[in-house]
């Protein structure tokens, strides 16, 4: 049997192109998706600044609800501190030679003109207390150890960029209006990588604890094991010795997420991003493959029948079907690993190059990824070549031999039951903003029009074949004898055509679904934000944000009715749920409530935004978010702060505005107290009724001195947080859909090439009748434009319904942002590929005389 099998794909190499390459592309992308996840599991940059620690102590990175007897947890989307007093624990510990509690806090250097000194890297720096430079590769070069309040210990490369020495002064943006630090000493890195992501600035103990903003808490605690001891029973020992606390224990390449927050966001959004993506990228490499094959074992119908017809039994049918699928699938899924690690590199170029990942960030290319997508890539070969070979031996065998020249008038029952229970489905997932406010309506939506487009895919040949109907009198008009023969041919061969139009659909469907909701949700988000911010300010910072102090000195700057700090962050809120736990993740703010109303308008609908000054305990929620959380005014809600931390807040307000401020608003002090957040975004300011404006403008400029970088928008500026998380968040998930519409593209040209070479003979017959070649390029032209409307029209269509109600859901408004170019650049590019696919094989084929051509192989 498997020298039948090897022979078969031997002998009909053009037929099984179009299933390795199907299989191929999946390969590729499956690897590289792999690559994202493995990326976000693995540590990203080398270990540095905690290079000298065995072992590090830092908060836990995670926090769990539980509900009788279900349990759910979730990871904090921030560096977690630690209680200070666990320090002494750990030095405890037998092995433990020092346990040092490190702090890491927003620290600047301020150049002669005022302004925030940066690099031509533009590396961010750091302030850290003086006793945490052991911790790390530091040999010092000159002067000695910051031991006073106003001291400071500079890393060489901060104090060539500051061109200063040993003994000479620095200015330091730090959480505090700014102040000139004597420096004391200078330390070289002398660790991997040569220079520093992050360069340090070393204070005292005391005023590192100072302008750290916690007595209590410390940023993580590095423990300096004694001579010969085991990093790893080190580790152990130590979390025997805090059972109980919540704390993690990291050793190794796990050390650089607790030094460097930004690498540990960034896994953090590399594991969301595969995880929403990574099903529907194998549910869509699964059905464009399942479909490649059946079209493949479709075209060679009549070479079965006759294998039946001459005795071949069920079984042997089904093992050669599968050995083919064996022989194609396994070197195509094994080849397809090689240029799936340089699409996921610059998958990654792209990502950092919008801000998703640090510029040195570094994927992992382990075997992992590969392995899976080779094991997906065969599994799914034999999945569709069951399913083929199942249809196929369940004709008898001279009934399959009487339909192999014709194609099938129906489709299976099965198929057409699943794909209107699929459609069904969709549709009533689609519906559901109309009925409920939460986000679970709104996922469902989302998803519902990826369910339809699928449903539209398996029914395909009704649907072509109804669309053909509807098109018939307006071509047979149109193009005459030509346009009638179009018609004739997509009517007998809709299961032909359908295989065609289906991966059409799906592209333009799919990028639609996945596209438009962003777009959708992002310009409403812009919207609100501008209407929303009434102050006549809005003042943002270049050192990385601007210090809480500064909010106090502008309001009491002569002219100013009211100024108020805004943080942003990322927060949980749980619920129960039918008996199980439910942790929901918001954008939250955090604000000064003094006077709030007259510097931002949320559109409350209930309760009183300046009922968040009555204590740290208090929210308000957005409609969406009340409506899923099932609370309203008065009610408590239990949330999870940035730190891990539960509290069950009352609700003051209800408001509209949640897309573009985000759905929970706390007040200031609940935000930092619980964040590793030491700086406001942004500082929203409004002036006095008669205030001099310009004369205002100018006291604003004189505070940036005491605060440098602080920069000053008119009214209808948004937070700089806010652009910045709009953007991110629209980008990073549209770049990764780059790569499955380009798969997605492949699979529409494969499949066209494929059916279209499979007409050879037709093409024959026609001109061997009288037809001209250019009359069956006309013919084919016509063909091609009618399945191109269709797919265009369907594509369009089927996600149109929860487009509409997903913005009805977010934005109360039932139309969706669709940008006019970008959806004009989707039909194109699947327009002028499918034409391609279609036309360039017909050119070929008619090159071959028709005489010759009507005695060749299907």
């Amino acid at each position: 049997m498997f020298r039948l099998v090897l022979k078969t794909v031997k002998e009909r190499k053009s037929g099984f192109v179009g299933a390795f390459v199907a299989l191929f592309g999946a390969s590729v992308l499956i690897t590289a998706f792999g690559a994202i996840l493995q990326s976000g599991i693995g540590s990203g940059v080398p270990v540095q600044r905690y290079g000298a620690a065995a072992v590090v102590v830092a908060g836990k990175q995670e926090f769990s609800v539980t509900e009788g007897r279900n349990t759910k947890t979730r990871s904090l989307p921030g560096p977690v501190g630690v209680a200070r007093s666990l320090a002494d624990t750990t030095a405890s510990v037998p092995g433990v030679r020092r346990a040092v509690a490190d702090l890491r806090f927003p620290t600047e250097l301020v150049g002669r003109d005022g302004g925030i000194l940066k690099g031509d890297d533009d590396r961010r720096t750091l302030g850290t207390t003086w006793a945490g430079s052991v911790l790390g590769p530091f040999a010092r070069v000159g002067g000695r150890g910051a031991e006073r309040s106003g001291e400071v210990v500079l890393e060489k490369s901060l104090a060539d960029r500051a061109g200063v020495a040993t003994g000479g002064t620095v200015r330091l943006a730090t959480t505090r209006a700014a102040a000139e630090f004597k420096v004391v000493g200078v330390v070289a890195y002398q660790g991997p990588g040569g220079t520093l992501r992050s360069p340090p600035v070393f204070f005292s103990d005391a005023q590192a604890r100072e302008l750290y903003g916690r007595d209590d808490q410390v940023s993580a605690i590095g423990v300096l094991a004694t001579k010969g001891t085991d990093p790893g029973e080190l580790a152990d020992r130590i979390g025997k010795k805090l059972g109980g606390t919540p704390v993690d224990i990291y050793t190794g390449d796990g050390r650089s997420g607790v030094e460097n927050p930004d690498v540990a966001a960034a896994r953090g959004r590399l594991k969301e991003l595969a995880g929403s993506l990574g099903g529907t990228v194998i549910l869509i490499t699964m059905l464009v493959v399942s479909s490649t094959l059946a079209l493949g074992v479709h075209q060679r119908r009549r070479e079965l029948a006759l294998l039946r017809a001459v005795g071949a039994t069920p079984r042997q049918i089904h093992k050669m079907i599968a050995g083919e699928a064996l022989v194609i699938s396994l070197p195509a899924s094994v080849l397809g690993c090689l240029p799936g690690v340089p699409a996921a590199e610059v998958l990654r170029g792209a990502l950092s190059l919008i801000g998703v990942v640090p510029g040195d960030f570094a994927f992992s290319y382990g075997p992992a990824p590969m392995l899976a997508a080779v094991a997906i890539g065969v599994l799914t070969a034999q999945v569709a070549g069951f399913a083929v070979a199942r249809k196929v031996v369940s004709i008898r065998p001279v009934e399959a031999l009487s339909r192999s020249g014709t194609e099938e008038p129906t489709l299976g029952r099965a198929r057409v039951a699943f794909g209107v229970l699929l459609l069904v489905l969709g549709l009533a997932a689609s519906l559901l903003p109309l009925f409920f406010g939460s986000i679970f309506a709104v996922a469902g939506a989302g998803s519902g029009g990826l369910v339809m487009v699928i449903a539209i895919l398996m029914l395909a040949p009704p649907v072509v074949g109804r669309a053909t109907r509807l098109l018939a009198r307006p071509f047979q008009r149109r193009f005459g004898t030509l346009g009638r023969l179009a018609v004739a041919n997509t009517r007998a061969n809709a299961r032909r055509l359908a295989a065609g139009i289906g991966p059409l659909i799906l592209a333009i469907g799919f990028a639609s679904v996945q596209l438009f909701i962003p777009t959708t949700t992002s310009e409403a988000a812009e919207e609100q934000a501008a209407a929303g911010v009434i102050a006549d300010y809005t003042l943002s910072s270049d050192a990385g944000g601007v210090p809480p102090a500064a909010t106090e000195d502008i309001r009491r700057l002569p002219g100013v009715e009211a100024a108020a700090g805004t943080v942003r962050i990322k927060l949980f809120a749980s619920r129960k749920l039918l008996d199980s736990p439910e942790i929901f993740d918001y954008d939250a703010q955090g604000v000064t409530p003094r006077k709030l109303d007259r510097l931002l308008d949320l559109q409350v609908d209930k309760g009183d935004l300046a009922a968040l000054g009555q204590g740290p305990d208090t929210v308000a929620l957005s409609d969406g978010a009340a409506s899923t959380l099932g609370a309203g005014v008065g009610d408590r809600v239990r949330l999870h702060l940035p730190d891990g931390a539960r509290q069950e807040a009352r609700v003051v307000a209800v408001y509209r505005r949640g897309l573009g401020f985000g759905d929970v608003t706390l007040p200031h002090e609940a935000v930092i107290a619980h964040s590793s957040a030491r700086l406001d975004d942004s500082v929203l300011v409004r002036l006095a009724p008669g205030a001099d404006k310009q004369q205002v403008a100018g006291e604003l400029a004189e505070t940036s001195r005491k605060y440098p970088g602080l920069k000053v928008m008119d009214e209808g500026g948004l937070p700089v947080a806010e652009q910045r998380t709009a953007s991110a968040g629209l980008f990073g998930s549209a770049l990764p859909l780059v790569l499955v519409f380009g798969y997605i593209a492949v699979a529409v040209a494969n499949t066209l090439v494929m059916t279209t070479l499979g007409r050879t003979r037709e093409f024959a017959l026609l001109r061997l009748v009288g037809a001209t070649p250019e009359q069956v390029m006309r013919m084919m032209r016509t063909e091609t434009l009618m399945v191109i409307l269709i797919a265009v029209v369907a594509g369009t269509v089927v996600p149109l319904l929860p487009l509409m109600t997903v913005s009805l859901g977010l934005t109360s408004s039932p139309v969706p942002y669709i940008p006019p170019l970008l959806y004009l650049a989707i039909v194109a590019a699947t327009s002028a590929l499918a034409a391609a696919a279609v036309l360039l094989p017909t050119r070929m084929a008619l090159r071959v005389r028709a005489v010759d051509a009507i005695g060749m192989r299907e």
